[in-house]
């Protein structure tokens, strides 16, 4: 479940950063279009009416003082011919009026366009009464006004000059926010181009961050596997050479049995024969903890070991184990040491699984203790936990081996030489009954001074009844034979 979330997060980071990314660029590309947009706008507003209204404007003035050069021309000569560019100008006043009212939305200031409008009305009505009294014989009294019209056309250039100022300013202002548009678009571009390459390259990182952490995590779990492979690969030669030896033994001595009896020398052989019985026990002995230790592994495993719980008092539990086992010890030339610093102490337990792991705990200890060593077998009263450790002053475990000691089919000595037998089996199903069992257990030790086991139970008695345990089931005899028949 877990797995699959963390497959939606990154799915999901993936698909945001893709999307993140398609958005923001989206987002430049519109503000590039606005910002082409604009300046077409504004340019169209220089070219199509701002440009276009100042040359109308010149030509306008100009077509004013052609006017005004003809009617003074036909004043002073009375001939029509000089009034041509009178005519072709009235026929253009129209367009000027209306080119005066779309001045208004290119921005020019009302009052100068409305004041034009009346000076260019003025100049034409003017005109029209220079001619009448030319064409009614007055042309000494159109003679005394003859400089009144250039006045007119004088105060009409000045006009229009404003006007023409206005339009430049206009222009200039144009001009202005077209360059300030393409500052504008190049900084917020290169900005948002900042923005997307950023982006990218977080994206990117994160798409292979991911990918080398896919791959990191498959090579640890190659390693992983090849790792329980080897130990798997192990175990099955270990685990051969456990079952053959005491096998060979068993059917070495009932093969040498076999022949006393075809022989008849049963009696004769009789010393020799009970040396080979014993052999055979004691082989059988091994098989049975081997396979008892597989079996328990397997249910722990697979969640089918159970705990028979009741209250019992913990400290003659471990002491009756090792009063059980000193002759042993003292077979193989050690010493065995009990000590407490509480006489009784009640609590939920399973004494035969207790005494499955003080055996073996002191089993470990003997196999890898000299002659004349001692082992020391320990209780501390706790607040919240009972104290179970095992010493000794053996060869001791090199500081590499300490994190593995207890993991499944872990031989620190793997070599067929080794001083005892065994699979490797037991200090991991002694791990897996102490936690089970809501306890913990852990080593301390130094190279050729000794090891100390110290097992942590919990100090709690759950039970409403005060049950205590018989010491006539455990078969106390026959557990310490069985765990202690691979030491030699």
């Amino acid at each position: 479940m877990r797995k699959s979330n963390i497959k939606n997060k990154g799915r999901q980071a993936m698909l945001w950063g893709c999307f993140s990314i398609v958005c923001l660029s989206l987002i430049i590309m519109l503000f590039s279009i606005y910002c082409m947009r604009k300046v077409n706008e504004e340019s169209d507003v220089i070219t199509k009416k701002i440009l276009t209204r100042q040359i109308f404007s010149m030509e306008i003035l100009t077509s004013l003082i052609n006017q005004e050069t003809g009617v003074r021309a036909y004043i002073i000569t009375e001939k029509k011919s000089f009034l041509e560019p009178y005519y072709l100008g009235s026929k253009g006043m129209q367009g000027y009026y209306n080119f005066l009212d779309n001045l208004k939305y290119v921005g020019l200031n009302s009052n100068t366009t409305n004041r034009l409008n009346q000076q260019m009305k003025s100049i034409q009505t003017f005109y029209k009464e220079q001619i009448s009294l030319v064409d009614n014989g007055n042309s000494y009294e159109a003679k005394l006004n003859l400089d009144k019209g250039k006045k007119l056309v004088d105060e009409f250039k000045v006009t229009n000059n404003i006007v023409l100022n206005e339009i430049e300013l206009n222009i200039n202002s144009s001009n202005e926010k077209i360059a300030n548009t393409h500052t504008i678009h190049k900084y917020l571009l290169f900005f948002l181009g900042i923005i997307l390459i950023v982006g990218n390259y977080i994206f990117i990182s994160y798409i292979w961050n991911s990918m080398h952490e896919k791959i990191k995590k498959k090579n640890e779990k190659n390693k992983d596997l090849q790792k329980i492979l080897t130990s798997q690969e192990e175990y099955i030669v270990n685990i051969s050479h456990e079952l053959k030896t005491p096998l060979n033994v068993i059917l070495s001595a009932a093969q040498l049995l076999d022949v006393y009896c075809d022989s008849g020398l049963l009696d004769e052989k009789k010393n020799l024969t009970v040396i080979y019985i014993d052999s055979i026990k004691r082989n059988s002995y091994r098989l049975s903890k081997l396979i008892n230790n597989i079996i328990d592994l397997s249910k722990i495993e697979s969640g089918l070991f159970e705990l028979t719980l009741s209250n019992n008092n913990i400290v003659k539990v471990v002491e009756d184990m090792v009063i059980a086992v000193t002759e042993f010890t003292k077979s193989k030339g050690l010493r065995l040491i009990f000590d407490t610093d509480i006489e009784e102490k009640i609590i939920t337990c399973d004494p035969q699984k207790i005494d499955k792991i003080v055996l073996n705990l002191i089993s470990n200890a003997i196999k890898f203790s000299k002659v004349g060593g001692e082992i020391f077998v320990n209780i501390k009263n706790e607040i919240e936990f009972i104290e179970i450790s095992v010493k000794d002053n053996g060869i001791g475990i090199e500081k590499k081996y300490l994190n593995t000691i207890f993991d499944k089919y872990n031989q620190v000595d793997k070599s067929l030489s080794r001083k005892s037998e065994g699979a490797g089996v037991g200090l991991s199903l002694v791990k897996s009954i102490v936690e089970l069992a809501g306890g913990s257990i852990n080593v301390e030790s130094e190279l050729g001074v000794g090891s100390k086991f110290i097992v942590k139970l919990p100090s709690k008695k759950n039970l409403q009844e005060n049950i205590k345990f018989n010491d006539a089931i455990r078969s106390g005899k026959e557990n310490i034979q069985v765990e202690f028949s691979d030491v030699y």
